[in-house]
This record gives structure tokens, C-alpha cells and sequence, in this order.
């Protein structure tokens, strides 16, 4: 008897997380990423947004049949995912332009240093004219004294 009623009770539970409607489950993944954003890399990023967007899929094609509170659910998990997301990326930014602080320092220290690799460097790995690149030298050189 006991088997059975935890069989029941096993049975219940996947049949509810099954039907679980689209609304409910975008808040729910939207709660999971709130809580884990800050450890997310890349790939997590990437298999979190189509999850999303087989979600929102979902919404949109079954949207006539959710209740006035289940759209206002939906609509809250899509504005706190798109949060989310711009949270992500001025962090990244942040990181990436501090980063580049760096690589100016170098090159403003190779530039003082020989005008010149820096002017090969940028006509080879940049593909700038000469004439383009000798102007360009002169204003950093300025810039830099």
C-alpha cells in the first residue's frame, strides 16, 4: 500500500511539472537565473537564452488561453530577464574597457618609446594606409606628450 501511494505521489508530481504553463515556467527560470547569474559563463548564457526563447515561443503561441495573472506573470519574468541581461552586459563592458586600460598603458609606453613599431603595427594588423597611420601617430604623439 505504501509503494503504491508513493508511486501515486511520484506519478502526480511529474504530471504537474509537465503541465506547468509556460507563465510559471519563465518565472521560474528567470528566479534561477537571478540567483546564479553572477557565476554564468558564456555557454550558460547562451543555453539560458534559448531556453528562454523556446519559452516566450510558447507564451506567444498559447497566449489567448492564459488568465489576465498569468499574462502579468509572463510579462514580469520577460521585463526582469531583459534586466538581467542588461546587468550582463554593462558588467562584461566594465570589464572589457578595464581591461583595456592596460594595453593603452602599453601602447602609450611603446609609442613614447619607438613611433615606429607602433606605425607597423597598426598598418599590418589593422590594415591602415600609411598616410592614415602617420597621422594618426602624430596625434597620439601629441596626445601622449
Amino acid at each position: 500500500m505504501r509503494k503504491l501511494l508513493t508511486l501515486l505521489l511520484a506519478m502526480l508530481l511529474v504530471c504537474s511539472c509537465s503541465t506547468m504553463r509556460a507563465p510559471a515556467k519563465l518565472d521560474r527560470l528567470v528566479d534561477r537565473v537571478e540567483r546564479h547569474a553572477d557565476r554564468y559563463t558564456l555557454s550558460d548564457w547562451q543555453r539560458v537564452g534559448r531556453k528562454y526563447d523556446e519559452l516566450v515561443k510558447e507564451y506567444i503561441h498559447n497566449y489567448r488561453h492564459y488568465t489576465t495573472r498569468e499574462k502579468q506573470q509572463a510579462m514580469a519574468a520577460i521585463g526582469r530577464f531583459h534586466g538581467l541581461l542588461v546587468d550582463h552586459g554593462i558588467k562584461e563592458s566594465v570589464g572589457v574597457i578595464g581591461s583595456l586600460g592596460s594595453y593603452v598603458g602599453g601602447l602609450v609606453d611603446i609609442l613614447k618609446q619607438d613611433a615606429g613599431a607602433v606605425r607597423d603595427f597598426i598598418q599590418d594588423v589593422l590594415g591602415i594606409g600609411a598616410r592614415e597611420t602617420g597621422s594618426l601617430i602624430d596625434r597620439l604623439q601629441r596626445y601622449v606628450k
